[in-house]
């Protein structure tokens, strides 16, 4: 039986239903289901830069949505997950990279309440270095399709592309002075 985002694929992905504010509500929301009025779900974004700051990016599969388009690894967290294990999580399914929550440094919380924009989501965005001599880059079948790293020069570049998912790319511009403040701690 085929595995997405570490649920079997005849189950129904549970989620931990959120207020704005990040408290748990006490209920699950269920993925491709309405969520209620005032319910938010958490998403988990990782940045994974090598140990000389190329920036990981990966092509989504061409039959999710979005498909064929570049984005940073990331994706819903799972009911039970706080937005650290998220991150765990979908880095080491889509990217097989393997890294300890004290690797992970938080880059920003962004609320998404604009329906227009899909469901009310609250994400957490990670940056994490890891060496590429030491951990191969292993795609995720029916996830990822190819991947890339990019100076961080030209990932700044290539996010202002088309080719470039939309919604990661305005979470980035909002978010770019924290970004490139940890880039230069991290690489001075």
């Amino acid at each position: 039986m085929a595995q997405g985002g570490g649920v079997m694929a005849m189950e129904r992905e549970l989620w931990d239903a959120y207020d704005r504010a990040g408290n748990l509500l006490g209920f699950d929301l269920v993925r491709g289901e309405p969520i209620p009025a005032g319910a938010f779900h958490l998403v988990a974004e990782v940045y994974a830069v090598t140990t000389d700051g190329q920036i990981l990016v990966t092509r989504r599969h061409p039959k999710k949505p979005f498909g064929g388009l570049w984005e940073v690894t990331g994706g819903s967290v799972l009911k039970g997950e706080g937005p650290v294990e998220g991150a765990l999580r979908e880095l080491r399914e889509e990217t097989g990279i393997a890294v300890s929550p004290v690797e992970l440094c938080p880059v920003y919380v962004d609320v998404r309440d604009n329906l227009r924009e899909g469901q009310p989501s609250i994400y957490h965005c990670f940056l994490t270095v890891f060496a590429p001599r030491e951990q191969a880059v292993r795609l995720q079948e029916g996830e990822t399709v190819d991947w890339k790293l990019l100076p961080c020069e030209d990932f700044r570049r290539f996010v202002l592309t088309d080719g470039f998912v939309e919604a990661v790319r305005r979470r980035f511009l909002k978010h770019r002075e924290a970004f490139d403040r940890l880039m230069a701690e991290c690489f001075g």
